[in-house]
């Protein structure tokens, strides 16, 4: 354990030999993932009154609904074909009257917005202008730097009025997920596009003036280097803003990992063949003038702002309205209820629909610094002791000491840096950094969520 007067907040590990690597590479959307049923929903906001304190914010709504589910996908999201969208919109506006009933967000300035998912370009005009109104008529949106809305490419949702809509709204941006420009995995990933009708949107949403991230997997069951390379070279010409590039990861409850477990489909590349892609990915992305920031992101001209305020240092407070929205506000992180209806019965009630928690201790607070900031490759050691309250190298001693000696990191007189290695299993990284229990927490996808009753 790393030596800290007695009475300051101790480092995460007490025995860094015994660290278990997760993997290969898996995006961590939020940090602690230990959260804890056990709560009074209205405490989350206690203390969250101040009118008086200037902040920041930035908003991410969820509309968990999809036209089919993707093989893949861990998140939450129903059919839209059962879903009753006017309803659920409705439980959107009785959440906003409740939070606005709890906090004061009069000198509150939301600096990014995220609609997402789910697909939220399914929403009808109407709905649309709804959830659209209902973000403007609810909060100070004049310092906004970034609106970005997740869509699907399917030419029937996505009408010329509709994204007239969206850019009469300051919608600016735009997040599509193409996974793939092969039919064969496209088809095993249950897209229920093609690669050409994916292509055909995105030259529309780029006419239309939208800044544009597309979303690939690579890493998928039987593919190879050169199908890797097929679907870079497919995407890297076409003007993209921003892309992310995922590694597949299997999760428990969805179709795809079930056929893995099977032996139905091909398996996946080991962890070298991942490094493999990882750096033919990189390289390639590099050539066409992208520059990566995270292990995901890649940037033609600047990076998301959504992503950066909620995980760069000082990370910023990010309030989830909708159902299976997570939230990091006030202290705290949190997660409302995943299910459409009892969302809604949660709203009836009159209370917020919390379901699960977490206020932060102070090793939490400081490991979040290192855990998400690191996704950015780079940790500065001064602004990590200003954020922080406690020097870098001697909060993480042991864990500095092993990532180093595994090529993780190399230690720079100002700078942690992450080497290619360290890029590549970045995740590895971050397992280090968090503390004993939550490095033992299995981290949930909404797909666990879903199952609490």
């Amino acid at each position: 354990m790393s030596k800290v007067q007695m009475g300051a907040p101790v480092s995460p590990s007490g025995s860094t030999s015994l660290v278990e690597f997760p993997g290969v590479e898996e995006c961590v959307r939020y940090y602690p993932p230990n959260l804890e049923t056990d709560i009074e929903p209205e405490a989350v906001f206690s203390g969250a009154q101040d009118a008086g304190q200037e902040r920041e914010i930035e908003i991410f709504v969820d509309v968990p609904f999809c036209e089919s589910i993707c093989g893949f996908c861990p998140f939450n999201v129903y059919p839209a074909s059962k879903a009753d969208t006017q309803t659920y919109l409705n439980a959107l506006a009785g959440e906003l009257r409740i939070l606005r009933s709890l906090v004061d967000f009069g000198r509150t300035k939301v600096t990014t917005v995220w609609i997402g998912g789910g697909t939220p370009s399914i929403l009808k005009e109407e709905g649309l202008s709804l959830l659209l109104d209902l973000l403007t008529d609810s909060f100070n949106l004049t310092a906004l730097k970034e609106f970005t809305v997740e869509v699907k490419p399917t030419l029937s949702a996505l009408t010329d009025s509709k994204l007239q809509l969206l850019l009469a709204h300051r919608v600016n941006r735009i997040s599509m997920g193409v996974q793939s420009t092969h039919e064969e995995y496209l088809d095993l990933l249950g897209r229920g596009h093609t690669a050409n009708q994916a292509l055909e949107i995105v030259r529309l949403l780029k006419d239309a003036g939208f800044e544009l991230n597309i979303d690939m997997i690579y890493r998928l069951p039987g593919q190879t280097l050169n199908q890797v390379a097929a679907d870079i070279d497919s995407v890297r010409a076409l003007g993209i803003d921003h892309m992310s590039w995922f590694p597949y990861v299997p999760h428990d409850g969805t179709a795809l990992a079930k056929k893995l477990e099977l032996g139905r489909v091909a398996p996946q590349g080991d962890r070298q063949a991942y490094l493999t892609m990882f750096s033919l990915v990189t390289e390639r992305l590099a050539e066409a003038g992208y520059i990566q920031y995270t292990p995901y992101y890649f940037t033609s001209g600047g990076n998301c702002e959504y992503h950066v305020r909620r995980w760069k240092m000082p990370q910023s407070d990010v309030l989830g309205i909708g159902a299976g929205a997570f939230s990091f506000f006030n202290g705290w992180i949190y997660t409302n209820e995943h299910n459409p209806q009892r969302y809604k019965q949660r709203i009836d009630g009159g209370r917020p629909p919390v379901v699960c928690s977490k206020r932060l201790s102070t090793s939490e607070k400081i490991t979040r610094l290192a855990v998400l900031g690191i996704k950015f490759f780079s940790l500065n050691k001064d602004q990590f002791e200003r954020e922080a309250g406690v020097r870098i190298t001697e909060f993480y001693a042991n864990e500095l000491e092993l990532l180093h000696r595994l090529g993780l990191i190399d230690l720079n007189e100002d700078t942690i840096d992450c080497t290619q290695l360290g890029r590549a299993f970045n995740n590895d990284v971050a397992t280090v950094f968090s503390t004993d229990a939550a490095r033992r927490a299995k981290h949930p996808q909404a797909i666990d969520f879903m199952r609490l009753k």
